[in-house]
């Protein structure tokens, strides 16, 4: 779709943060029904309470009326009906290690009760709810407001958003220096002692201690108040995981989205130049429009050419790239660019040079050309099912029963986390799941080009050749827009940890690639207690020693093209307890309805659960 240069900008400069980069889970569309998601349809609650009850999909909470700074309710948030809860939101700012120019912005939102009688709010609850943390996509999106509608307030009481280096609130906008992946880990942990020694969080404070005490108190407290759920999607997924690997008694819970781990193939996927010579490929052709008649027991073949079976799998691999798919996107992409042969990165370093060099007008007009790009492949994604009966159609991974099964997105009522039971008989889960892959053929070992031993320095910025001036002449609201002023941080940072991977993810580069040294056993890197079954179920959510990752729900699109399920399926290969969920006829955003509906249903499974598990929690 061509875009005119005036309203791109105005586009750009509004809504920068909703343009979605090669890992963002902040694409904000309109509120729609939402779905849902649960393991088994064995729950009480997923009962038909009448004949006549239509299923449904679960969507988001309403937004909670906002508690201005002087206590009050915010004009814009009255209505004639009373709240139950009401938001006060507490924002802060943290200051990062030394010699680092970065300060994080992070707000607390907590739901307080509202009594409609009296018309006022109470600053405790009587049971204490539970804290939840999102991380947010990119890298380089944000945090807003609107993702704490995922979280119920019934039980979640705090909800934390969190803007990363360069990102969002956080300053300065953009900033590449001091900012990779092990930072972005202390970051995560600094914050969660900040609440603490600040009493931010109440369920977390611990009250008066003695003076001298005081030291070892502040100790255990930072080692007993862990986060309850981690939300993080997409590149949040790479910053969960790697947080949870590294302080797995820090959080008990976490719920991932658009699986994303950040490794060679998923950048190499969204950004790789396709073969000179090579065209789409029959087999990634072909394996989308088969996935129906695969769910209906048909016998498709997913390849259907005689040359694919006498290529080699690395050939078959080296071609899958979105370029081949999105050809018209790509061929505006890479336009006027620099190819160079042997370089599969080489339109990404162009990129790297215009949008991290100093020109403005080239950062500018390369801004224009990736979120283009990156909105095309989101946009147009992969070819759905022409069935409108399987929009709703999951399939998911049991671990309680070590099996695959399909599931209806849909409940009977909206505090339903049951998906409906579906017949389940004469289904081939393994050509399905096939057909799901993009850039792979299956979870084979995979031997990653990065180590944890060998540290690579980013690469040096070269300006790039000045381009010829865009005449710009647009106003948004009353104010003219100044490319030479605006900073497109979630470009420049999506680039900058594209190019230099192999340095921003020292040193969680084995375990992302899913690579663990021959010394480490899989189970000791990949596996955990298994998510509760159902939000009645009695779980034991104490930290145990005997695992190293958190009860963990991934909720994938199996139309994603931005993060496509290749990645979820190969962490599924090694981690056996991971509950994995596949809206097959969904994309990347958070906001696809049956996305949503999995999300809020998975926060309440283990919130209920949590909550049931009394003062350990």
């Amino acid at each position: 779709m061509k875009i005119v240069t005036a309203v791109f900008a105005v586009a750009v400069a509004c809504c920068q943060s909703l343009l979605l980069s090669c890992c963002n889970a902040l694409i904000v569309l309109p509120r729609g029904p939402s779905s849902t998601f649960h393991r088994r349809a064995s729950s009480s609650l997923n009962s038909c309470p009448d004949d006549s009850a239509s299923p449904i999909l679960r969507s988001l909470y309403d937004p909670l009326p906002r508690i201005d700074c002087n206590g009050n309710l915010a004009k814009e948030n009255n209505t004639t009906e009373a709240p139950k809860w009401v938001n006060k939101v507490t924002p802060g700012r943290l200051a990062t290690e030394e010699g680092s120019p970065h300060e994080l912005y992070f707000e607390v939102h907590h739901r307080l009760p509202f009594n409609s009688n009296t018309h006022d709010y109470s600053e405790s609850r009587q049971q204490k709810g539970l804290v939840g943390l999102v991380l947010h996509g990119g890298p380089g999106a944000a945090c807003f407001p609107k993702h704490t509608q995922f979280f119920s307030p019934d039980l979640y009481e705090y909800v934390v958003l969190l803007d990363q280096r360069g990102c969002g609130k956080s300053t300065p906008l953009g900033e590449v220096k001091f900012n990779r992946l092990e930072l972005l880990v202390n970051d995560v942990e600094m914050l969660r002692q900040h609440l603490i020694e600040e009493s931010l969080i109440d369920k977390w404070a611990d009250g008066e201690v003695d003076e001298n005490e005081q030291v070892m108190q502040k100790t255990k407290q930072r080692n007993h108040h862990p986060w309850d759920v981690i939300l993080g999607g997409s590149w949040g997924c790479t910053l969960a995981m790697a947080y949870a690997f590294t302080h797995p008694k820090s959080v008990k819970a976490m719920v991932l989205r658009g699986v994303c781990l950040f490794r060679e193939k998923e950048i190499d996927w969204l950004f790789g130049n396709p073969p000179s010579t090579s065209a789409v490929t029959p087999r990634t052709v072909g394996k989308t429009s088969n996935l129906r008649d695969l769910i209906a027991g048909g016998s498709s073949p997913i390849m259907t050419t005689p040359s694919a079976s006498t290529a080699t799998l690395d050939e078959i691999e080296r071609q899958s790239v979105a370029a081949q798919l999105f050809t018209e996107q790509w061929k505006e992409f890479s336009s006027g660019v620099e190819h160079i042969e042997n370089n599969k990165r080489s339109v990404l370093h162009s990129y790297y040079h215009r949008l991290l060099g100093t020109d403005a007008n080239s950062r500018y007009k390369a801004m224009r050309s990736w979120f283009r790009w990156e909105m095309g492949i989101y946009g147009n994604g992969f070819k759905k099912s022409e069935d409108s009966n399987d929009e709703n159609r999951l399939l998911v991974w049991d671990p309680s029963v070590s099996s695959w099964v399909f599931e209806d997105a849909r409940v009977y009522d909206q505090k339903s986390v049951d998906s409906i039971s579906v017949d389940n008989s004469s289904s081939d889960y393994g050509e399905i799941l096939r057909s799901l892959r993009r850039f792979s053929t299956s979870s084979s070992s995979h031997v990653s080009s990065n180590t944890d031993e060998y540290i690579v320095e980013p690469l040096p910025i070269e300006e790039a050749t000045t381009e010829s001036k865009v005449d710009i002449n647009v106003t948004i609201n009353g104010q003219s827009f100044d490319p030479s002023t605006y900073v497109p941080a979630q470009a420049m940072l999506t680039c900058y940890y594209s190019v230099n991977d192999e340095y921003c993810i020292h040193p969680y580069n084995s375990f992302l690639s899913i690579n663990p040294p021959p010394s480490i056993t899989l189970s000791s890197w990949y596996s955990s207690k298994l998510p509760p079954s159902s939000s009645s179920e009695s779980y034991d959510s104490s930290i145990s020693s005997d695992f190293p990752l958190p009860p963990t729900i991934a909720i994938q699109g199996g139309n994603d093209a931005i993060c496509p399920a290749d990645t979820a399926l190969d962490l599924h290969h090694v981690w056996q307890q991971l509950e994995l969920r596949i809206a097959l006829e969904s994309g990347h955003s958070m906001y696809d309805p049956v996305i949503t509906g999995e999300i809020v249903k998975s926060l309440e499974r283990f919130g209920h659960s949590l909550m049931i598990d009394g003062e350990d929690i």
